[in-house]
């Protein structure tokens, strides 16, 4: 099953599309992990939370702390794919280039980082900074098997030694200065 969704992947994405496809995979996009996503995943953190039966209560302040530093690297993300790569982080509609510069110099995931604070934020404003950390945690290692299990990939055929040049010299997830050689 992965080689074959990597397969599909590989087939569509990097194409030239039109500005309206853009647009319409970036608000699909918005759809997907700004409501369905944070939606399940709190669902699911209330849930393992309750089942511990770990003592909580929503932390406003805690939430904007991630919320806003998590908007920050989704903004910077998208606007350095759309003006650089000429694409969405959708992968229907995603960049032609491989794109190195903005947050992706610093790591290969801004967008996942970007998501999981966002994700960490709103748990803990809206039901507890315990869920916010379920939310977190399952929205890195979601996040991470897709990135392992298909996007990696992707990329390889797409941009094949350029890609493989810069995985090695930049951070997965994290923020890092790019390593040289």
């Amino acid at each position: 099953m992965p080689s074959r969704l990597v397969a599909f992947v590989a087939r569509h994405a990097g194409k030239e599309r039109s500005t309206t496809a853009k647009v319409f995979s970036l608000l699909s996009g918005v759809v997907v992990f700004f409501v369905l996503t944070p939606t399940v995943l709190g669902l699911l953190g209330h849930w393992m939370v309750t089942r511990l039966a770990i003592p909580q209560s929503p932390s406003v302040l805690m939430g904007a702390g991630s919320v806003i530093p998590g908007l920050v690297f989704l903004l910077w993300s998208i606007s350095t794919f759309w003006s650089v790569g000429k694409g969405t982080p959708v992968p229907f509609a995603s960049p032609t280039t491989l794109v190195t510069t903005g947050p992706f110099r610093y790591t290969r995931n801004p967008i996942k980082l970007g998501a999981a604070l966002f994700y960490l934020g709103i748990g803990s404003a809206f039901d507890g900074v315990a869920t916010g950390l379920a939310m977190f945690l399952l929205g890195v290692i979601l996040g991470t098997i897709y990135h392992k299990g298909v996007e990696e990939k992707e990329l390889l055929i797409r941009f094949g030694k350029e890609y493989e040049d810069y995985r090695r010299r930049t951070s997965f997830l994290i923020p890092l200065p790019p390593r040289r050689g």
